[in-house]
């Protein structure tokens, strides 16, 4: 890949330089917490999303591992061109995820 490191930051290739057991709990992460909906939430992004993982037992990762990750387990894009993506992600899902994670703090 002939990408400076800043674009493969955030390019959803970056999901594959996770290791085999990082990219199994993220994806476990997803799968558990992140449900999917008919239409995008424009209320979240990849960007604040990642963050939600990494502040819930996750560990860091970039914002392009993160969409990677998200693709990987079947979520939809609204403009893979903006560099932070728009899903359809539930945003009862988001919230419940903060709540679960704000009882354990």
């Amino acid at each position: 890949m002939s990408e400076t490191g800043e674009e493969l930051h955030n390019h959803p290739d970056a999901f594959d330089y996770l290791t085999p057991g990082e990219q199994k709990h993220l994806t476990s992460w997803i799968e558990t917490n992140l449900k999917p909906t008919k239409t995008f939430n424009d209320r979240r992004t990849s960007y604040g999303l990642k963050h939600l993982f990494e502040d819930t037992g996750g560990f860091y990762i970039g914002n392009g591992a993160f969409k990677g990750a998200m693709i990987k387990c079947g979520f939809k894009a609204k403009d893979e061109s903006a560099l932070n993506w728009v899903f359809n992600v539930s945003e009862r899902s988001v919230n419940q995820t903060r709540i679960r994670a704000n009882r354990l703090k």
